[in-house]
């Protein structure tokens, strides 16, 4: 699984100032001497050399230390990072591990795409180990069909992100909120996250806490980053300095 790091707030922060300044992937290639699939690169959040970053820098009058201030693109709600679909057997295999659908997509305005994000939803029903063929063949066709889905999509400029996480649902008598909970049992179940993105808006983490139920936490999959000091940490660490 591919890890939220800060060559992926990178790709973030490059998208954003692009966007701010009004500027198509093409206007940036040309202010900043770099080519179109170079900054594709970058904002897809791959791995960028020193000088390709200045150079990115320099288009936004701004200082190679500014753009990869991870600062700037810090998200503080929990996410789970997702990883792009580029093939039959990646889209075949996260479909199998799950045991429910967490599946969105950004905003579209052309129903061509539309109808193949509708197509990829149906697709993935039914999930579960029993969706996968036992047989080497029958496994095959299966991963092409899902293979000739995800080209069908990037031909017409969609991306497929998605990961899986672990979810602890507790299963709790609390007298329909009314008494004391107490804890009758447990269980765990994987849920598949799949979102569909654009070449210029790539999905690259899911905010998966929305879609728990009350009594449900998420497994270590899911990132939690570090919390901003409120008031009353400052207050506590005066006192204990």
């Amino acid at each position: 699984m591919t890890l939220y790091t800060s060559i992926m707030a990178l790709g973030d922060r490059v998208k954003t100032l692009r966007k701010e300044r009004a500027m198509t992937q093409e206007d940036l290639a040309g202010r900043s001497g770099l080519a179109l699939a170079t900054i594709q690169r970058a904002e897809r959040g791959e791995r960028l050399s020193a000088d390709t970053i200045a150079s990115l820098a320099a288009a936004f009058d701004l200082h190679a230390t500014d753009l990869t201030s991870s600062e700037q693109a810090q998200d503080d709600q929990p996410y789970l990072p997702l990883e792009t679909i580029r093939s039959g057997r990646q889209l075949v295999g996260l479909i199998g591990r799950g045991e429910s659908l967490d599946f969105s997509f950004v905003e579209l305005s052309d129903l061509g795409q539309a109808e193949l994000v509708e197509q990829l939803q149906t697709w993935c029903s039914p999930l579960g180990p029993s969706r996968i063929p036992a047989g080497a063949v029958a496994q095959v066709k299966l991963e092409l069909e899902a293979l000739r889905l995800l080209n069908a999509m990037a031909e017409h400029g969609l991306t497929v992100t998605g990961a899986t996480f672990t979810v602890t649902a507790y299963e709790v008598d609390d007298d329909c909120g009314a008494g004391q909970p107490v804890l009758m049992g447990q269980c765990d179940y994987v849920c598949a996250v799949l979102r569909v993105g654009t070449r210029d808006e790539l999905v690259d983490r899911a905010y998966v806490m929305d879609g728990l139920g009350k009594w449900e936490n998420p497994g270590p999959e899911v990132v939690f980053p570090p919390q901003p000091d409120t008031m009353e940490d400052w207050l506590r660490d005066l006192g204990t300095a």
